[in-house]
């Protein structure tokens, strides 16, 4: 584990408009994976609600993906203090699987703050699809393992960190980044699957322990978000939706894709004092663990194009006009 912090010398103007009204004032938020592109978009949204968020990320080895990470997790730090002047200027580099740097990030945060109230976990990786037959069986299970290490384990070191800190304060708060994933399955992602089905068993079990000291665990499960993770799985090279993609949509009831703004919502809720609220998983997925069969218009207008689900939408406005304000 490693502190570094932003110059404000190197500070550059930023601005983030965020319409919900929720007030997190003074509340320390400490997001592991807070540089990828969802912990960042939390980060502002926490940051424009009046919390204090404190951000964590693993750092590549190699010279120039160090030098790139830092400088990404450098400015989204300066972005996040234009928002929240009382946000830190520091942020921690280290590893989620690695229980010496996640213990040395919570410790450093809890003595400079004084407490930790919501502890968010937004580490995670994915994978190509496995095809068991056809796919190399130990390279499936070298990736199998990897993946296992930080969306799994890297759960569990966070979670316990965390309950360590937050037993003695009697309150708290866990929220782990889960998916769809978490309840059904997605093709060929054998070793994301296992593990973000792991992750929703370990957040009930902790749920369960952690009640009775007022220290609360839930997730929150996005629909498929286009990130930098998983942007080469669900688009051509030249834009265009891969089957993968298509066959996700077929099954959403809106037939669009979840946003990072809509899921930062959804953490957000959760970072209020729910005091019920505990041991379960939010699914802001549009409804896809849900669906079953609905719409058809909606899947025939998705396979001809996304032009065509636009003119579908632009026809819902006709049919059934909305107000106008």
């Amino acid at each position: 584990m490693e502190e570094q912090s932003v110059e404000p010398a190197s500070r550059k103007p930023f601005s983030f408009a965020w319409p919900q009204k929720v007030d997190l004032g003074g509340k320390i938020v400490l997001a592991f994976g807070g540089g990828g592109n969802l912990g960042e978009t939390f980060a502002y949204a926490a940051a424009a609600c009046g919390a204090i968020p404190v951000l964590s990320d693993a750092v590549p080895s190699d010279p120039e993906g160090r030098r790139s990470a830092l400088a990404k997790l450098a400015a989204i730090v300066g972005n996040v203090k234009a928002v929240n002047p009382a946000a830190p200027s520091a942020w921690y580099a280290g590893e989620i699987a690695s229980l010496t740097d996640v213990a040395a990030i919570v410790e450093r945060a809890k003595r400079h703050f004084g407490r930790i109230d919501v502890v968010v976990n937004f580490a995670g990786v994915s994978h190509e699809p496995f095809d068991l037959f056809k796919d190399d069986p130990a390279k499936m299970v070298a990736t199998f393992r990897r993946v296992s290490e930080t969306n799994l384990t890297g759960a569990f070191i966070v979670t316990a960190c965390a309950a360590r800190v937050m037993i003695p304060q009697r309150f708290g708060q866990i929220i782990h980044l889960c998916s769809s994933g978490s309840r059904v399955s997605l093709y060929g992602a054998y070793a994301y699957n296992a593990t973000k089905h792991g992750v929703e068993g370990l957040i009930k079990t902790a749920a369960a322990q952690l009640a009775p000291f007022n220290v609360r665990v839930n997730g929150v499960a996005p629909g498929t978000v286009e990130t930098d993770l998983n942007r080469g799985l669900l688009k051509e090279a030249d834009g265009r939706y891969k089957p993968r993609a298509m066959s996700i949509l077929a099954h959403t009831p809106s037939k669009r894709f979840a946003t990072r703004e809509g899921v930062a919502e959804s953490i957000i809720a959760l970072c209020l004092d729910q005091r019920h609220l505990t041991g379960n998983i939010c699914f802001a997925d549009d409804g896809y663990v849900v669906e079953g069969h609905s719409w058809p218009e909606g899947n025939r207008a998705l396979y001809a194009g996304s032009a065509e689900l636009e003119a579908l939408y632009r026809r819902l406005d006709e049919e059934y006009p909305p107000e106008r304000t």
